[in-house]
């Protein structure tokens, strides 16, 4: 929806630029001479829808652009046709200028953002692949990583968070538990209860990852994420203890996403429960661990889109365990 806003904003920034353009054309008379140099240098404007065109749109934005462009030339120049033959060419050649200059602005700016698009994509991957190898090393969690992920996507649909928004928040819940790259083996693999000790090691770890991903220019709203994962709505969590609004909002949705995926999910600890027992778990500790706001969103996501999230980033030889 915010895209779609966005592009229509810049439509009717668009329309309003041509029309005032048009305007003092179309009202500046050609004489006398003072006039009619000004007269030229308003045509000369004609030239900057396009390359706007070309830069939000691309170039079917930048030739339909051109041709309302030229449209209105050539109505000017239907009524006022010009005796000199140079001020003619001069006109005809405008006309030309505006094509060209659009569909090539067109096709460079749309070269630009398939390169901008490809580069995120391959720094997608990359981050997806150390976020795999993470969660093997972890070898209870899985896929774990990937599931939160979209299961957050999905309750930031439904709060109407959309975009780039929506985007820096998957990151922040793929990317939650990369500080655990700092916490030694014999205490990360632990099979057993971890001593006060080892838990104060294990807490570190929101702190060692948004110390990492801060680092990542386009990832520093995902590491605000990745800081507060482990906060609770009531102040009882950590590193900060951060209560209510305070916890960023992205935060306040990964908790949710997080506990429903470890308790429907198989560990050593604990067999996966259903998808109602996890629902009615996340209703008990709605105010206390979760926003009460995010946990009634959570409830209006049919339990079938989550199976099929569940299903798709399944573990090896995990059975479906989403039933109702």
């Amino acid at each position: 929806m915010n895209k779609q806003n966005g592009a229509r904003n810049k439509i009717i920034v668009l329309v309003i630029v041509t029309a005032i353009i048009a305007l003092l054309h179309y009202l500046t008379p050609t004489e006398p001479h003072a006039y009619h140099m000004l007269h030229i240098a308003l045509r000369k404007f004609y030239f900057l829808p396009p390359v706007m065109a070309a830069a939000w749109f691309g170039f079917r934005g930048a030739c339909a652009t051109a041709f309302v462009v030229s449209i209105l030339v050539i109505l000017y120049a239907f009524l006022d046709w010009p005796g000199n033959y140079m001020e003619q060419a001069n006109q005809m050649g405008e006309l030309a200028g505006f094509w060209v200059v659009g569909m090539i602005s067109g096709r460079l700016f749309d070269r630009q953002k398939s390169l901008l698009v490809n580069l995120a994509e391959a720094n997608e991957e990359t981050i997806i692949g150390l976020v795999s190898a993470l969660d093997l090393r972890e070898h209870n969690t899985g896929m774990h990583s990937q599931r939160v992920r979209e299961y957050t996507e999905l309750i930031a649909d439904r709060l109407g968070v959309g975009g780039k928004t929506k985007r820096e928040i998957g990151f922040g819940a793929l990317l939650h538990d990369v500080g655990k790259i700092a916490v030694p083996d014999q205490i990360l693999l632990k099979p057993g209860k971890l001593t006060d000790q080892e838990w104060d090691e294990m807490r570190k770890h929101p702190d060692a990852g948004y110390r990492i991903v801060k680092r990542i220019g386009f990832l520093k709203d995902a590491a605000e994420i990745v800081y507060a994962h482990h906060e609770k709505f009531d102040g009882s969590g950590y590193p900060r203890g951060l209560k209510g609004p305070s916890i960023p909002p992205g935060a306040r949705m990964f908790m949710v996403a997080d506990v429903y995926d470890a308790l429907t999910s198989e560990r050593p600890y604990h067999s996966p429960m259903t998808y109602d027992e996890a629902a009615a778990e996340i209703r008990r500790m709605s105010g206390s661990h979760f926003d009460p706001t995010v946990v009634d969103i959570f409830m209006t996501i049919a339990p079938e889109q989550l199976t099929k999230i569940a299903r798709r980033h399944q573990n090896s030889g995990q059975a479906d365990i989403l039933t109702v």
